[in-house]
């Protein structure tokens, strides 16, 4: 998020609670708290606040955080990819002959 993005969610809680000030010290924090969440989700968990509570919100309340990629799960679904296609490769290749026969 960049800090005129921050700007204006601190505008709109501003203009939602009117003992809520926006200070120089108040965007500063706020950038360093909001800097690594998607504004379009932080924007639209705010305007749920508004709605819901009196009260204005703290950083914690209108937080967004990404869920981190599951890379395990996808080096399952190789493994299991590349197992299908060696069993597929080995079903295509003649049999050795049975040296005991």
């Amino acid at each position: 998020m960049e800090i005129e993005q921050v700007e204006q969610i601190l505008n709109t809680i501003n203009a939602a609670y009117s003992r809520f000030e926006v200070t120089d010290d108040r965007l500063m924090l706020w950038s360093e708290m909001l800097l690594d969440m998607d504004y379009d989700k932080v924007n639209a968990r705010l305007k749920q606040h508004i709605k819901a509570n009196k009260f204005p919100p703290s950083v914690a309340e209108i937080s967004v955080f990404e869920t981190p990629k599951n890379e395990h799960l996808e080096k399952v679904k190789q493994w299991e990819r590349e197992g299908a296609e060696r069993i597929a490769r080995e079903r295509n290749q003649p049999k050795p002959p049975n040296p005991f026969k």
